[in-house]
C-alpha cells in the first residue's frame, strides 16, 4: 500500500545505518532516492550519475551552500522533492563534566544546526509545490535525557523535537507535513562504535531495561520513517514517534 512511484525521497546519513536502510526501503516503494553523507566520495556535481538509485552525493550537512546546493540541484533535476529525511547524525557518550566546547558545538552542529539547514531548504520548495514531507530523527535521550548517550547528544535530540514542531506549524497550510521519530538504542555502525568500550554486561543490562529485551533494528526505524512520509500518514503532523521497545511510554 506505502506505493512511492514518481516520488523523490531525499536522505541524509544515508551511507549507513538507518539512513541506508531508508534508502533501501524507499526505493522497494518505487521511489527515486537521493542520498547524501559526508562519507560518500567527493566529487563534482557534473560527475554524478543522477541515473542510479540511489544517488550517492558527498555532502556536510552542517554546510549552508552546500545543502542550498543540492536542494536546488534536485528540483532543476527532478522538477520535485516529495520527502526528506534528516538522518544525519553523531552520538556521543562521554561523561556530562568532560564535554568541551568543541564538542558541544560540534554535535548540536551536525544533529540539530544540519537537520535545520535541510529542513529550511527543503520547505521553501515544498511550499512552491505546495506539498511534501519531512521526516527528522531524534532520540529516546531527546526525551529523557541521556542514560549512556552524552548530554550533549541529549540535548541536541531534544531540540530535534521541537524544530519538528515548529516546521509542522509553519508547514502545514501549505499541506506540508513534518514528524520526527525517536529511537532508542538501534543496532546500527554508529551505535557499535560508541559502544564498543562498554563491558559486555552494561549492555546486556541495557536490553534488558527494555520490555522487549532487545536493541532495535534499522528496518524498524526505517518503516516508520516510510509509513510517516505516505499518503497513509496524511494526517499525522507535528508528531514524535517512539520507536524504543517499550523503554519510554509516554
Amino acid at each position: 500500500m506505502l506505493n512511492f512511484d514518481g516520488k523523490v525521497v531525499l536522505i541524509t546519513g544515508a551511507k549507513s545505518g538507518i539512513g541506508a536502510t531508508s534508502a533501501e526501503l524507499f526505493i522497494k516503494q518505487g521511489a527515486k532516492v537521493i542520498g547524501v553523507d559526508i562519507g560518500f566520495a567527493p566529487s563534482g556535481y557534473d560527475e554524478i550519475d543522477f541515473e542510479k538509485n540511489p544517488v550517492q552525493v558527498h555532502l556536510d550537512v552542517t554546510d549552508l551552500k552546500q545543502v542550498k546546493e543540492i536542494i536546488n540541484i534536485v528540483k532543476e533535476r527532478f522538477n520535485r522533492i516529495d520527502v526528506v529525511v534528516n538522518s544525519a547524525g553523531i552520538l556521543t557518550t562521554t561523561p556530562i563534566l568532560e564535554i568541551t566546547e568543541e564538542q558541544w558545538d560540534r554535535v548540536f552542529a551536525i544533529n540539530l544546526k544540519g537537520t535545520f539547514f535541510m529542513c529550511q531548504a527543503a520547505l521553501k520548495h515544498m511550499i512552491e509545490k505546495k506539498g511534501g514531507c519531512i521526516v527528522n530523527l531524534s532520540s529516546v535521550s531527546g526525551k529523557i535525557g541521556g542514560i549512556m548517550a552524552g548530554a550533549d547528544y541529549s540535548a541536541s535530540k531534544a531540540a530535534v523535537i521541537c524544530l519538528t514542531k515548529s516546521f509542522a506549524r509553519a508547514g502545514a497550510v501549505h499541506g506540508i507535513r513534518v514528524n520526527c521519530i525517536a529511537p532508542a538504542a538501534i543496532h546500527t555502525p554508529m551505535l557499535e562504535k560508541y559502544y564498543k568500550d562498554y563491558p559486555e554486561e552494561v549492555l546486556k543490562k541495557s536490553m534488558e531495561s527494555k520490555p522487549l529485551k532487545r536493541w532495535g533494528e534499522p528496518i524498524e526505524v526505517a518503516s516508520t520513517i516510510v509509513f510517516l512520509a505516505s499518503r497513509e500518514a496524511s494526517y499525522i503532523t507535528g508528531e514524535c514517534v517512539d520507536v524504543n521497545g517499550g523503554m519510554l511510554m509516554d
